[in-house]
């Protein structure tokens, strides 16, 4: 047997057999097929940004940005991604379509600093998914199947979900409920501005953190409250330096991706948190008063944005 076909058929077993001894899985939803003869089953609206908002759940631990949300569903809905994760799993074996649009979420740089190795990856899948650590089997279990590449890390959180205790299954349920909750309560521009970050994801992931089996409906408002909450105690240095490198640093680095740049404008680069706090009155000028840069904006700053630097300069940039 080949060795792709050998890992299906043990990723296949594992499904059988369960979460390393922690529960019996459900039986495998039948999969999309997908051939050139055969016409992929269209994903409705409401089903893609579910989907979207699990993936980010599975694989960055928090709730999608709408922005993210609403581009993830729909590459998600033109490639007829299956919700279930045994067909999901079976669909990014097979199909580039289906790697790509779950490798720009689990091989994000966002990603990659969550879990920098596969040890660390067992534990944040666990945590991200159930709210708690694997059991020694479970934990030995999956060790193993990683070092021997016979699952990935893209593919373990899809194993674990499909193979999951129902019980297990139900706290990711109702972390997604809050997850889903958190977005749609996104719906101003300083609740956008301010969830941006490094350190915003992780507010927000100590409040995912806090679901369990008593976390209701009603319970779930209280986390979303208590989510918007933490988000607005987050530095807003962090926000601002995020800001910073999406819009500015594609001409203000010592390395511009921008076209036409060969060097930082002027000299003026923003590579570090010193350069961005050393040159905070030309950024709030440049941004906020005159709203000359980013150049043309090029790089699409938004009206939230630049309130969000007007804020951090005018409270003396904390």
């Amino acid at each position: 047997m080949s060795g792709p076909r050998r890992a299906g058929a043990m990723i296949a077993a594992m499904l059988l057999a369960g979460c390393g001894g922690e529960g019996a899985a459900p039986v495998a939803p039948p999969v999309r097929a997908v051939h050139a003869d055969v016409t992929v089953l269209p994903v409705a609206s409401v089903d893609a940004e579910a989907l979207a908002a699990r993936l980010y759940l599975v694989y960055l631990g928090r709730p999608a940005e709408p922005a993210g949300l609403a581009y993830h569903a729909n590459a998600i809905r033109v490639a007829g991604l299956p919700a279930a994760p045994a067909a999901l799993l079976a669909r990014y074996r097979s199909d580039p379509q289906a790697r790509q649009v779950l490798d720009s979420l689990a091989a994000s740089a966002e990603a990659r600093a969550l879990a920098p190795d596969d040890a660390t990856a067992l534990l944040l899948a666990y945590r991200q998914l159930f709210n708690r650590a694997p059991d020694p089997g479970g934990a030995a279990y999956w060790s193993t199947l990683l070092a021997s590449s016979v699952i990935t890390r893209v593919e373990l959180p899809l194993v674990l979900l499909a193979s999951a205790h129902p019980l297990d299954v139900a706290q990711f349920e109702r972390k997604l409920a809050v997850a889903m909750a958190f977005t749609a309560a996104l719906d101003t521009p300083t609740r956008l501005a301010a969830y941006q970050g490094s350190a915003a994801g992780a507010a927000v992931r100590e409040v995912l953190a806090e679901v369990d089996a008593a976390t209701d409906p009603n319970g779930t408002q209280r986390l979303v409250d208590a989510a918007l909450a933490r988000l607005a105690s987050v530095p807003v240095f962090s926000q601002v330096e995020a800001i910073v490198q999406t819009r500015c640093l594609g001409c203000h680095s010592v390395t511009p991706t921008m076209p036409g740049f060969a060097t930082a404008p002027r000299g003026i680069r923003f590579d570090s948190a010193d350069q961005i706090r050393a040159d905070a009155r030309r950024i709030y000028v440049n941004v906020v008063q005159t709203e000359f840069m980013p150049y043309g904006n090029r790089t699409a700053m938004t009206p939230a944005e630049r309130a969000l630097v007007r804020t951090w300069f005018e409270l003396g940039q904390p």
